[in-house]
């Protein structure tokens, strides 16, 4: 959805909410599920499939005893501030946040309408929640974990690349957890291995950290960030150009062309959130409702890109992974 369709369909939204006949049929109406997402629309597409999934087991059919609103800002902050303002203007029964940077916005306009968090790094970190048991407020949903892997990540990079001496972290300064995660990627680093934290938040940036990592280092590792994950076709494209082995926190990278991911799987996160959207449906406050973190990891492996490398996998990476890439 481009950015003038999308104001169209906000302004129509919001004339639809004010009209006599919306205000009539408030009464009779279905409860509203809005998901809200700051990237492409193309990025929610596996995610939309297995939440429409998830909504049917238990019971709810978008346009029958539910409406499904899917909303993408496709990485523009300024519309996706004016989404977030619409919602909470509008109150839908429950709103789903695809990521840290939704949660925040959405934030910023309620303390009041539901919110399910489908990703976050570490929600009281980040100030969403109180605790992961009581979360004080109307924020509840699915931690991804993603910072508690650090180690893991680094050491399936040292797996692949057994010359390792030297990692750069590629991290993006506008993250709102930036300093948070740089401290446990220092903190993670194991003893005699170098750490360079590379910033970057643009893709000429991007490009630049890749060509230092091309001189100084011998892999890297890509943060967790929704705005490198919209361009992470850039990011490998990057990574390969670089010659060096680059792991990264979730799948769709590698299927991007990245070599190798390590992280929660996203579709059952964002699945699981369709049990929180049913028991606030049915009366619950977000605040009873505990966070939960990603029930499991799964490691993805890119053959084609591999060989683009000059990289063997080792035997026990294809005995773990789910490889892609023609052999």
């Amino acid at each position: 959805m481009h950015r003038r369709n999308s104001l169209l369909a906000l302004a129509a939204l919001g004339a639809a909410a004010a009209s006599p006949w919306a205000r009539a049929q408030q009464k009779n109406r279905l409860p509203r599920v809005a998901i809200l997402h700051s990237g492409a629309a193309a990025n929610l597409i596996k995610r939309s499939e297995v939440f429409t999934r998830a909504m049917r087991e238990l019971g709810y059919e978008d346009g029958r005893n539910v409406q499904v609103q899917w909303l993408s800002a496709n990485g523009q902050s300024d519309l996706l501030a004016e989404m977030a303002a619409q919602l909470g203007r509008e109150s839908p029964e429950v709103i789903v946040s695809a990521s840290a940077i939704t949660t925040r916005a959405l934030q910023a306009v309620s303390q009041r309408i539901p919110i399910v968090m489908a990703a976050a790094e570490d929600p009281v970190a980040e100030g969403f929640v109180r605790s992961l048991t009581h979360t004080g407020n109307n924020v509840t949903g699915v931690s991804t974990s993603v910072l508690d892997q650090l180690r893991r990540q680094i050491e399936l990079l040292s797996e692949v690349a057994p010359r390792l001496r030297r990692v750069t972290a590629l991290l993006n300064p506008t993250n709102p957890i930036y300093k948070t995660y740089r401290a446990r990627v220092e903190f993670n680093v194991p003893g005699g291995l170098r750490l360079a934290v590379v910033d970057a938040s643009t893709p000429k940036e991007m490009e630049r950290a890749f060509t230092r990592a091309r001189d100084d280092t011998e892999g890297v590792l890509v943060m967790n960030d929704p705005d490198y994950y919209t361009l992470r076709r850039e990011v490998t494209e990057q990574a390969l150009s670089s010659r060096r082995p680059t792991i990264y926190p979730l799948r769709g990278y590698v299927e991007a062309g990245g070599l190798l991911s390590w992280g929660p799987n996203t579709e059952a996160n964002f699945a699981r959130t369709a049990w929180y959207v049913d028991r606030i449906l049915k009366g619950a406050k977000p605040a009873e409702l505990p966070i939960e973190t990603p029930s499991r990891f799964e490691l993805v492996a890119n053959r084609a890109t591999a060989r683009l490398l000059g990289i063997t996998l080792p035997a026990d990476i294809l005995k773990q992974a789910s490889v892609i890439g023609t052999a």
